[in-house]
């Protein structure tokens, strides 16, 4: 028996060699997939998920791999963008700037080849400084993204100004596609190579999505975590903070807290005045309002999917205070136009005035686009959009969370629109919403509860006033001087942790201490 079974082994040798072959070339395929090197290349038999069903549910992610390609301009980064070279064609994974003629992205790469030798063409020194100015040298020397002020977007709320902010929330996933695909040109540019884009991934899940878990981070954690971030670039600590905490849920523990701390201790930051040649100052406005950028359109997007939750709550705050910042930074775009005419020929040369010429050249078609001539113009639709996206938030926020402080902002917006058009409506629409704020829910925090309650003690001082013709201009000052303040401890302790953390003032000399 055993002689023929070695007999049928031996006839049949080619046939189990052939199976053989085939199942340890399928298994070793299978292998070197799932365990290459490249993110790029597909997962044979991997996990369930990776597979598109048709169920209850769907949801979907992206997937970057490699460096974002927002990981450049920002105020802490010390290398100098313009450095590097690019291709003429494709070839060898070099920079192709042919493909993108005739497309969207035409002008971006005209410009980066215009600003990729502009700190050689222009001389960047440091004169007219107030040495007086209390101001740490080590602010005043830092880098300045003088670049990418140019040929990204330092007032990216103007392209949808006159849009309802509904349409803002439904755009923001394309937008913020539109944002990256620009941001990986610009990386590709300047490491003169082409790279490969993100994947992404259409996921789906049967049923509902498995809950999320609630974060526990206290107050004293997150500051500690803050502290350690704070002198990365802006760009690598919102990537890092979505990655790693956007994935918890919205309405229970801390995420909402953080996500408020993350933007107004750490993504907001102060511009400091050193000197009375004024293009100091708006380079550096420019430059807090391109760091924002990145910010906008990813938290925008995280809007459309966290919206109605106390998450989304703190993202709509965040994003009405851009929109505020925005319009301070048209303001100085204005101012810059007119005084850049009286600039003389010598101050031409200044890398700083070089790229203020730039940037006013840049938005003065998409401004006239958009019916806005001056700072009226932009007083205005600002205004309006504010109150529209105070207005989302009084709708949405959950079980009234944060509400008085949407009440509060809200009134604040029409008070400062009314003393500057010098309306009376406004003004009293303005006391009559900060009068409605005591019989609001008290869910979440009121962070104007002080200065609201001084509004309020005044006007029932000048005999419980409800309507602004009713006041005096006096009375209106005070009010106005309330508004402008109440932020003036949180500022004064922002300064403070800033020059620690970010622009220590040099250590005196031995011998000069005491003098």
């Amino acid at each position: 028996m055993q002689k023929g079974i070695l007999n049928f082994l031996f006839e049949n040798r080619f046939y189990f060699a052939f199976y053989i072959s085939v199942v340890l070339h399928i298994t070793l395929i299978i292998y070197s997939f799932n365990h290459s090197d490249s993110p790029y290349q597909k997962t044979l038999c991997g996990p369930p998920w990776i597979y598109a069903t048709e169920e209850e549910k769907e949801v979907s992610f992206q997937m970057s791999f490699g460096k974002s390609g927002s990981e450049s301009g920002n105020s802490e980064t010390t290398d100098d963008p313009g450095d590097g070279e690019e291709g003429e064609e494709g070839d060898g994974g070099e920079f192709s700037k042919g493909k993108y003629k005739g497309s969207q992205w035409e002008e971006l790469v005209k410009d980066l080849e215009g600003t990729s030798s502009l700190r050689k063409q222009f001389k960047n020194d440091y004169d007219q400084i107030n040495e007086n100015s209390g101001v740490a040298d080590s602010y005043i020397k830092r880098n300045r993204d003088y670049e990418d002020i140019i040929v990204k977007d330092v007032l990216p709320t103007v392209k949808g100004i006159r849009d309802p902010f509904r349409v803002d929330i439904e755009t923001a996933e394309d937008n913020l596609f539109v944002h990256k695909e620009r941001n990986r040109i610009i990386e590709e540019f300047r490491k003169g190579e082409e790279s490969s884009p993100p994947i992404t991934m259409r996921i789906s899940k049967e049923g509902e999505a498995e809950p999320k878990s609630p974060l526990s981070m206290p107050k004293e954690d997150r500051s500690k975590y803050l502290d350690r971030t704070l002198k990365q670039k802006k760009e690598k600590q919102l990537d890092e903070f979505i990655s790693r905490y956007m994935g918890y849920d919205p309405d229970k523990g801390d995420l909402s807290f953080f996500v408020r701390d993350l933007y107004y201790e750490n993504l907001q930051r102060l511009a400091y005045p050193f000197s009375g040649d004024p293009s100091y100052f708006v380079i550096d406005y420019f430059q807090e309002n391109l760091n924002k950028e990145d910010f906008l359109r990813q938290m925008m997007a995280a809007l459309s999917e966290n919206l109605g939750t106390n998450t989304g709550t703190e993202i709509l705050f965040t994003i009405e205070n851009i929109y505020e910042i925005q319009a301070r930074a048209l303001e100085q775009y204005f101012q810059t136009k007119e005084y850049l005419k009286l600039v003389p020929p010598e101050q031409r040369q200044s890398l700083r005035y070089e790229t203020l010429r730039r940037v006013e050249e840049k938005y003065r078609k998409l401004l006239r686009d958009k019916k806005l001539f001056t700072i009226k113009d932009v007083e205005e639709a600002y205004s309006k959009k504010r109150i529209d996206i105070i207005d989302t938030l009084i709708k949405k926020t959950p079980k009234g969370y944060r509400i008085r402080d949407g009440y509060f902002d809200k009134g604040r917006i029409l008070w400062e629109a009314g003393m500057v058009r010098k309306d009376s409506k406004l003004l009293t629409e303005a006391i009559q919403t900060w009068k409605a704020i005591p019989h609001l829910p008290t869910n979440g925090d009121f962070l104007n509860e002080k200065a609201h309650n001084t509004v309020q003690l005044l006007l029932r001082d000048l005999g419980n006033v409800s309507d602004a013709s009713q006041l005096s201009s006096g009375s209106k000052d005070q009010i106005e001087f309330i508004l402008r303040t109440r932020l003036s401890e949180t500022m004064t302790k922002k300064k403070e942790r800033e020059d620690k953390l970010l622009w220590p003032k040099a250590k005196q000399k031995q011998g000069n201490i005491g003098n």
